[in-house]
This record gives structure tokens, sequence and C-alpha cells, in this order.
């Protein structure tokens, strides 16, 4: 019992160090900083698997107040308020043997409060929006960008309906922020997830895994949001009901992304199913993204199989 105890203290320290250390990369090595924060969760993820969430928590106190010590009491707070319940929610559902599926939703959520409460805390940091500084940065961006353009002699036409849809795909930005925020967490747990599982399964405690990825499949409603969203937008389009219509942007964006990726995945499938070479899926893959006839391609690919089970994922297939 001793003896379990000191180790938990010492991996505790060993883990608490990593995110110290991890932080102070964050801060002072800015392009490989920018992952390394993404990856924050990961020590705080081994440790609660290992010896439970509450050395969790005790790490999350201690590299807090080291980092307001040997960086900024600022970062501390956003360190600990934007990652450290990833870290915790994650650790905790894989020690309680959650499946993969569960514990991705559950780090989502986790991810998704904690990005609120960052948002949050700036505000109330700073007086003012961060997303707005965002979006101010990124129109003054356009703008350099058109006179680029102008400058190397593209005519005003061009620079016009150029102009005109990237303000259009920065107004979609802008009212899709929430179906954003909330892919945003999906990926930041599943990157978290999938970090976390490998270093597990070199320290000897594998943990259960998703399915190959030509195997993945969204849930059948997925389909049905897609459609409740297309109604809503021209609901609101035709009967000047904005909110109606920003809330169905927000649905069908989200949805599309998650037909995207089935389509994807049933991509793979047919190409295992006719041993296409690497080769050939990497031509395929690349055009699918940089050609939009192949995302359209994907995303109906995605829909029917969401409609028809093609791979038969929700039903068994007989041989």
């Amino acid at each position: 019992m001793h003896s379990s105890k000191v180790r938990s203290m010492v991996e505790a320290g060993v883990m608490s160090a990593i995110a110290i250390i991890f932080a102070m990369i964050s801060v002072y090595v800015p392009l490989l900083g920018s992952f390394v924060n993404m990856i924050w969760p990961v020590p705080i993820i081994l440790l609660g698997v290992r010896h439970g969430y509450r050395w969790s928590i005790m790490a999350v106190a201690v590299a807090a107040i080291m980092i307001a010590i040997l960086i900024e009491p600022v970062l501390a707070v956003k360190t600990v308020v934007g990652f450290s319940l990833v870290g915790i929610v994650l650790g905790h559902a894989i020690r309680a043997g959650f499946s993969p599926g569960k514990t991705l939703c559950w780090g989502a959520l986790a991810a998704l409060v904690s990005s609120v409460a960052v948002l949050g805390l700036m505000m109330l940091l700073m007086g003012l929006n961060p997303l707005n500084l965002e979006f101010q940065m990124m129109g003054e961006a356009l703008k350099q960008a058109m006179e680029i353009y102008r400058s190397h002699g593209m005519s005003e036409e061009d620079l016009a309906r150029m102009e005109e849809m990237m303000g259009t795909a920065l107004g979609i930005m802008r009212v899709a922020l929430p179906a954003l925020f909330v892919l945003s967490a999906v990926v930041s747990s599943y990157i978290n997830l999938a970090c976390a599982r490998l270093v597990l399964r070199r320290l000897g405690q594998p943990t259960a895994g998703f399915p190959p990825f030509k195997l993945w499949a969204a849930p059948t409603y997925v389909l049905y949001a897609s459609i409740a969203g297309g109604v809503m937008i021209y609901l609101g389009k035709t009967q000047q009901a904005e909110l109606l219509s920003n809330l169905g942007i927000n649905v069908l964006m989200f949805s599309l992304i998650f037909i995207f990726v089935h389509g994807l995945a049933v991509f793979y499938f047919l190409a295992d199913k006719y041993n296409l070479s690497r080769m050939v899926r990497g031509i395929i893959l690349l055009m699918i993204f940089i050609n939009a006839i192949f995302v359209m391609i994907v995303l109906y690919a995605g829909a029917f199989d969401m409609a028809m089970d093609y791979r038969k994922v929700r039903t068994p297939r007989h041989s």
C-alpha cells in the first residue's frame, strides 16, 4: 500500500514536470509550441489512467502553481482552465473502461466547456471579445491580400469577385462559430485520446481503440440533422428569421463534417475491397481535398452509406 502511494506520488511529480515543460515550450518555441499546447492534457490523462482522477487534480494544481511562478499567473490560469479538464475527464473515462466513442464524447464535452470558459476568462481580463479581434485581423489580412493581387496586375473585376467570395466565407465562419467550437472540441479530444493511447501502449497498458477507419460510421440521425439544417436555412431566408437561418447553418455545417468523414471511410473501405495501390489512393485523396467535385462525391457517398448501410457496418455482412 505504501509502495503504491509512493509510486503514485513519483509519477504525479513527473507528469507535473512534463506539463510545466509543455507550458514553457508553448510560450518560448512558437512553431512547436502550438502542437505541444494542443497535447498538454496528455500527461494528466496518463496519470489519471494509472492512478485515478484525484492524482490528476493534484498534478494540475502543482503544475498551475509552478507555471504561475516560472512564467506568469495569467498563463497558469488559462492553461488550467483551457486544458486540465480534458486531461482529467479523459483519464477517468479510460480508467473506468468507457467505450472509445463514449470516452471521445466526454472528452469533447470537457474541451467545449473549457473553450467557452477560456473565452469568458479572456473577455473578463482583456475587456473585449477575442473572437471579434480575430475576425478583424482576418479582415485586415484579406485587404492586404487584395492589395498584393492588385499590385501584380489582377483585374478589378476578378479582385471584386474574390473579395466577395472571401467576405462571404468570413461571414459564414462568424455565423458558424458554435459548430466550429464543437468540431474543434471533438478534434482536440481525439488527438489527446490517440496520443495517450499510444503512450499507454508503450508502457504496456493498452486500452480499447477505435475500429479501423474504413469501418467508421456516423449515426444515421446526422443525415436527418443535415436535412433539418437545410430546411431551417430555407425557412430562415424566406421568412426573414435570421436566428433560425443561423441555427440551420450551424446544424448543416456540423452534420456535413461528419458526413464527409463517413464518406472518407467509405472510400477506404472501397480502396481495400478493390485493392487499390497506395499511389492511386494518394492521388484520389489529393483530389478529394483540392477539388470541389470530389468533395461532393465523398459527401454523397457518405450520405448514401448512412441511408443504405452499404458496408453493413450496422448489420452483419453475410458472405
